[in-house]
């Protein structure tokens, strides 16, 4: 069981990364790399939000009702486990601990990333379990750090360059720059790619 959560994990994180192999999340990664004190909260309450909807989404999937509908209605669900699981979280986020609505907004942000979704459609094609669910869950919630972690460093480093033309600094190098990260991690996923 452990190696099931781990394997699933190891992958999103590592030879799938659902960020840079599928884009999703990037611009959400991208903005948040410019702004390193929401970096933290930003990138762990995104793990939180698709580990969580992951786990809940793959054991209504044991339910043999629900194992049955078609992906519209597992869409349709995925969706009201999400916004169950905001509305708790936020909840113990504004009365629990007091917080402002600045932080709830970054909440907000967070639980609405294109990787929170997508995880529980990708649990529910590649059938996976609960446990490898919730592996892949936080593998990719981690993915998402690590992007943001790759693409804060691409940009420090591209901003000292003085050699870059002047017409590709700024976002366009950024891009080129995330451009080549994403053919690496293709490339260690062993993925074909055809033109």
């Amino acid at each position: 069981m452990v190696f099931a959560f781990l394997n699933a994990a190891v992958f999103a994180l590592l030879l799938q990364n659902l960020v840079f192999n599928g884009g999703f999340g990037m611009s959400e990664a991208v903005r948040i790399a410019t702004k390193p004190k929401e970096f933290l909260p930003l990138a762990f309450t995104v793990a939180f939000f698709t580990g969580t909807t992951a786990a809940v989404c793959s054991a209504l999937d044991l339910i043999p009702k629900v194992r049955g509908l078609t992906t519209a209605y597992h869409l349709l669900i995925y969706c009201a486990v999400l916004a169950a699981v905001y509305l708790g979280f936020t909840a113990v986020i504004r009365y629990g601990l007091k917080k402002k609505n600045e932080d709830i907004h970054r909440i907000g942000m967070a639980a609405v990333n294109t990787l929170v979704l997508a995880v529980p459609m990708i649990n529910r094609r590649a059938a996976f379990g609960v446990l490898e669910s919730i592996g892949l869950g936080l593998g990719a919630g981690l993915a998402f750090v690590l992007a943001v972690l790759l693409i804060g460093a691409g940009q420090d480093q591209l901003s000292q360059n003085e050699t870059i033309p002047g017409a590709f600094r700024g976002k366009p190098a950024l891009f080129v720059y995330i451009a080549l990260v994403s053919l690496g991690f293709v490339g260690m996923s062993g993925q074909a790619m055809f033109v």
